[in-house]
């Protein structure tokens, strides 16, 4: 059984929710949803969906008021409600793991929420220490050494320890995981086993050394103590390459946010998910925000929650 937190109720999170447990079979069997069941119950007709609620929902606020679209502190409680519960779920054993709606941290920020995001609360609600996001997708998987730091910042973050540390993690991660590669449509996957993965570390700045201040050869510091521990790693490589990368490898890690998220974006196709590593249980998300746009339209695209839905039931069903 693995949890689902409903995200921003004012965003695509209920929909895409509903959308994509239409795809999973059996959900009253897996899943159950940790959020509003009166805006669950509203989606549903507008999509005329015939999933049988009550006993898939743990209902946070019941007869929770919400407007699409709008950043309100009411969601944001709402949200952190769902998140903590969802804590507490794993911690006392009720779920294996979560998958998480896409958040507004606007509105979490006006109800008291004091982290970055999903992946530093998780980490800290568990006394994580080391941990990781990781863009996963049938194609390209990468872990990041920072997330959501200013560019101007991210050289100070670039530590032989930080850069060595998410090497350990994707490799420990892709040893233990399933990986996904297509076979025959998007909508079937083969499941295989990484003997030893094959990581690539890309470099902070172009070229690689050519234009360094000095960050490539901390990373290179971290390549070789890795290459020590028998992980089978190579770099760092110049970021823009990775197309002449992509299939040499099973794995790679980016220094900042935009460096691996374009690429994975670009090639997962909407099957893209959001993995936290060093977690004791797996957390997935789908790999885009909450879209306040099209918030109630009805036309979200649910792939990358169905995504991070299966992904997730693969990874606690391998626990």
């Amino acid at each position: 059984m693995i949890g689902i937190t409903l995200g921003d109720p004012a965003g695509i999170g209920p929909e895409i929710t509903l959308k994509a447990l239409t795809k999973i079979p059996n959900p009253q069997t897996k899943v159950r949803i940790i959020g509003s069941l009166n805006i669950l119950e509203d989606v549903q007709k507008k999509l005329k969906l015939r999933l049988d609620l009550e006993p898939l929902v743990y209902d946070v606020i019941p007869g929770f008021k919400y407007q699409f679209g709008k950043i309100e502190k009411g969601c944001g409680i709402a949200a952190l409600k769902a998140l903590n519960l969802a804590i507490e779920f794993l911690k006392a054993g009720k779920i294996k793991g979560v998958v998480t709606a896409p958040i507004c941290k606007d509105s979490l920020r006006l109800a008291g929420f004091r982290f970055p995001g999903h992946t530093e609360l998780f980490a800290d609600a568990f006394k994580v220490k080391k941990y990781a996001m990781l863009a996963y997708s049938p194609n390209l998987k990468i872990a990041f050494v920072t997330i959501h730091k200013p560019l101007r910042e991210v050289a100070k973050y670039i530590t032989t320890e930080k850069v060595l540390e998410k090497i350990i993690l994707l490799n420990d991660f892709l040893l233990h995981a399933s990986r996904t590669t297509h076979h025959a449509s998007r909508k079937k996957h083969l499941a295989s086993s990484v003997k030893r993965p094959a990581l690539c570390v890309l470099s902070l700045n172009p070229h690689s050394f050519e234009f360094s201040a000095g960050e490539e050869e901390k990373i290179a510091k971290a390549i070789h103590k890795a290459q020590k521990l028998g992980i089978k790693v190579a770099g760092p490589f110049p970021a823009d390459t990775i197309n002449e990368l992509l299939y040499k490898f099973d794995g790679f890690v980016a220094m900042y946010h935009d460096q691996g998220m374009i690429p994975v974006k670009l090639l997962a196709r909407d099957q893209g998910v959001n993995v936290t590593l060093g977690l004791p249980y797996p957390r997935t998300s789908p790999l885009h925000g909450c879209a306040f746009d099209i918030a109630g339209k009805g036309i979200a695209n649910p792939s990358s929650m169905q995504a991070a839905i299966e992904l997730c039931l693969r990874l606690t069903a391998k626990n």
